[in-house]
């Protein structure tokens, strides 16, 4: 089989509230999955903190795995929020004040505007605007990728990936992957030596291994394993007949017609 030719991604969440734990991250289990649903094979998500040569490092570092790269958090007005600052740095761009943005930031604030809330409009030079009305997502063209810069905020986040997707044109997308799935009672220490021949039959088919406990009616534990094969859709017979040939190679019994309930 073909290489997968799907097109590629990484994300990096920022901010020292996501290392710490005081807040749990939600942007990067929804951009992973927004991406899959468009066929996007995300590589990586990488997280760092608010310090800006970690900001600047890891962002180069994405770009140079991936052509397509999604930051989230750190663009707000306060002390921590350096995103901006940090991908000017790592860019070789200046921070210009995008006249567009100021005037959105006037419309949104009138009176009550402040310098620190300007300071949102100080943007890497170069950078587009996409995904408006409202708050847009910033679009960085580099000569290796090209980087969409999003909010932290979850909902806002979200609400913005929509729009972007309803852009035509805007974001790459593929036919996606086909997936098959078998469970099996067999304990992962007897199954391993059956996944690792399908592996090396199929090295282009993503083989995931899942192990899950229930309840029998017995009232003891059991273990099953959720076991996937996927690949790109233009391949889903190799990969129906992949699960096919680990079904025939277990014991009698071991394969499960459904998955049970934990």
């Amino acid at each position: 089989m073909a290489p997968s030719t799907s097109p590629t991604a990484a994300v990096l969440l920022i901010g020292d509230e996501l290392l710490s734990g005081k807040v749990r991250d939600e942007n990067g289990h929804a951009l992973a999955t927004w991406l899959r649903r468009r066929g996007i094979r995300l590589l990586e998500i990488s997280v760092v903190g608010d310090a800006p040569d970690e900001i600047a490092a890891a962002f180069l570092r994405l770009c140079a795995r991936a052509p397509l790269v999604f930051t989230s958090g750190g663009v707000g007005p306060t002390h921590d929020d350096r995103t901006l600052a940090s991908i000017a740095a790592a860019t070789g761009r200046p921070l210009v004040r995008h006249p567009e943005m100021e005037a959105q930031l006037r419309a949104y604030y009138g009176e009550r505007i402040t310098e620190a809330a300007l300071h949102m409009a100080d943007v890497p030079e170069g950078t587009q605007l996409r995904a408006m009305p409202g708050w847009p997502v910033l679009r960085l063209d580099l000569p290796q990728a090209r980087a969409y810069i999003l909010p932290g905020v979850p909902s806002l986040l979200r609400a913005k990936l929509e729009h972007l997707e309803a852009i035509d044109g805007e974001v790459p997308h593929s036919d996606g992957w086909h997936l098959a799935v078998l469970y099996t009672n067999l304990d992962e220490s007897k199954l391993a030596t059956h996944l690792d021949a399908i592996v090396a039959a199929h090295p282009d088919i993503d083989v995931g291994s899942y192990p899950r406990w229930s309840r029998g009616a017995d009232g003891r534990i059991h273990m099953h394993v959720r076991v996937t094969l996927e690949a790109p859709r233009a391949h889903a017979a190799l990969v129906d007949a992949a699960r096919d040939r680990l079904a025939a190679a277990l014991p009698p019994g071991s394969v499960l017609e459904h998955e049970p309930p934990v």
